[in-house]
């Protein structure tokens, strides 16, 4: 009985000072690193919103760029409606009344640090090749899509009352609009859309990390957070997102029949578009106001092993739309093309990711202030816009 007392203890013993040893090691790569974050510090709840879905983090705006710059961060700044807050000294410098331009996009318009942004390049390049000022509002944020941007803009224009609009339309909208916000849309009696729900996938990431955060031991905290990664994330993935159709497989796909085969994504993100459409009518009453845009991703630009590029399912549905509704449409892909040559991975951070770097930032926003330039903004017609007694947007010159 005592020599199995005796093992009892030395294997206590031996599990102790093996989680003693797991425990300093966890808390020195948290200090040097981390290399696996066990503080989930920045994990709260203050990222929801039932009428935008996810909003910026008040708290925590310090980035790091990925790829070539890894390693670099910046920080950022959010004003109360979610419009970054950037110096721009340099060029707004001895400009009275500007034209205003309100930006609305997913992460492609949120940009980067203050003077990587699409809105910053194109108001410079007003600025310094066309002695024009513009005042810009980036309200772009992550994984915004027509469907968040329709509560947003109903948010935004009586508050901000920019003079033009740009919309920047992603190529991931088309699965954002259908898979992950479709069936959190609220609608008022008449059917308009007047919010998005928070997302159930965020709210459990969020509520498990902050519960395994809880724990005072890392290695109980790394358990937890394994057990949420692996176990019940993809648990509530799964349940949250029951359609199969995954991010980029119609981008991709060369059927004869894609109409036919997305029927249904493509209804619901073309409803979106439209109840957009409504919303910036409503405001501008002119559609030479409005711009919608389209950004190329690397395989747009750069053909397959069978030579084929990705389709333009996502950027002639936005083309129709503008159409319709007499709305100016520029798709930069062409462009892009043009002004990438033989080498597109330049204008990307790596091959497999979506995002410009910051040379491709500048090409796609000289060829936007461009089109801009020569299409849409007359810096000699300018408008302001306010409400009617009935709560309608009505324009008065200025």
């Amino acid at each position: 009985m005592r020599r199995w007392f005796r093992l009892l203890g030395r294997a206590a013993l031996l599990v102790f000072c093996w989680g003693a040893i797991f425990e300093i090691g966890l808390r020195a790569q948290q200090y040097f690193g981390p290399l696996y974050d066990l503080e989930m510090a920045n994990a709260s709840l203050d990222w929801e919103s039932d009428v935008l879905n996810h909003v910026p983090d008040p708290r925590n705006q310090s980035m790091c760029i990925y790829g070539d710059l890894t390693g670099f961060s910046y920080k950022r700044s959010y004003d109360a409606n979610g419009i970054r807050v950037i110096d721009d000294k340099e060029i707004s410098g001895g400009c009275r009344n500007p034209i205003s331009v309100l930006f609305l996009g997913d992460s492609f318009m949120e940009g980067y640090d203050d003077k990587n942004t699409l809105p910053y390049h194109v108001a410079k390049q007003f600025k310094t090749e066309r002695g024009v000022c513009l005042k810009t509002y980036n309200a772009g944020f992550t994984s915004y899509s027509p469907a968040i941007f329709v509560p947003q803009a109903k948010k935004l224009l009586p508050i901000v009352r920019p003079d033009y609009i740009v919309v920047d339309v992603d190529e991931t909208d088309l699965y954002d609009d259908f898979v992950r916000y479709r069936k959190l849309i609220v609608r008022n009696e008449r059917g308009q859309n007047v919010g998005v729900k928070v997302s159930p996938i965020g709210h459990e990431c969020s509520v498990g990390l902050m519960e395994a955060r809880k724990h005072t031991l890392y290695l109980m905290r790394l358990m937890a957070k394994l057990w949420l990664s692996f176990v019940h994330m993809p648990i509530v993935i799964e349940k949250s997102r029951s359609e199969d159709f995954a991010l980029f497989s119609y981008s991709q796909d060369h059927d004869v029949n894609l109409e036919q085969k997305y029927s249904e994504a493509l209804l619901s993100f073309r409803q979106n578009l439209q109840e957009l459409a409504d919303v910036l009518k409503n405001y501008t009453h002119d559609g030479s106001r409005v711009l919608f845009i389209f950004h190329p991703h690397f395989q747009h630009l750069k053909p397959n092993a069978s030579g084929r590029t990705w389709n333009d399912l996502v950027s002639s549905s936005v083309q129709k739309i503008c159409l319709a509704n007499d709305f100016l449409f520029f798709n930069a892909t062409e462009t892009m093309k043009q002004r990438a040559g033989s080498h597109p991975e330049n204008f990307y951070w790596k091959e497999d990711d979506m995002h410009f770097s910051f040379k491709g930032l500048e090409e796609y926003s000289a060829a936007v202030g461009a089109f801009m330039a020569s299409t849409m903004i007359d810096p000699n017609v300018r408008a302001r816009h306010a409400y009617d007694a009935d709560g309608s947007f009505a324009p008065t010159q200025r």
